[in-house]
């Protein structure tokens, strides 16, 4: 019996994991963003930011876009650039938020950032899919290793 609760607890150990698409539109020069995570770890790690960062937001859209600025940065050229929210849905097992930022045209490296659950778990993964005029690449971060650079031009 202690070996079939012991089978039954290690299946049952949650996987932290979240997605993050980034596409770069050269076009218009804009950052298209998809960020997918479970709801449950989303909220334990925004109550956490807010008690870090001593902030004191209601409005679920503030706070959400302020956690996922702050979690997930796209920085061109050593500049950072400025992430707005454009919708956020949820079906109560996960969130699903769609951002972008405005891009320069002349780049030479893009940075990216991800943090998201960094601070929750020791295993968190944050799995990147990106693309770039014609580069499209995946990444995996870690709570240890939460910094991507691509070289562009």
């Amino acid at each position: 019996m202690k070996i079939v609760s012991l089978a039954i607890l290690f299946f049952l150990h949650p996987v932290h994991v979240s997605l993050t698409g980034i596409e770069y539109d050269s076009m218009n020069q804009i950052y298209s963003v998809f960020v997918k995570v479970w709801s449950d770890d989303l909220d334990a790690d925004i109550r956490l930011w807010n008690r870090a960062s001593e902030r004191v937001i209601t409005d679920e859209k503030e706070i959400y876009i302020k956690y996922l600025a702050d979690r997930i940065l796209i920085i061109e050229d050593g500049k950072r650039l400025k992430m707005i929210l454009l919708k956020s849905e949820t079906d109560g097992l996960e969130h699903r938020f769609n951002l972008e930022a405005r891009g320069s045209r002349a780049v030479k490296k893009v940075t990216v950032i991800n943090r998201i659950m960094t601070r929750l778990y020791e295993d968190q993964a944050n799995m990147l899919l990106f693309s770039f005029n014609g580069i499209e690449e995946g990444y995996r971060f870690t709570s240890a290793d939460t910094l991507k650079n691509y070289q562009v031009k």
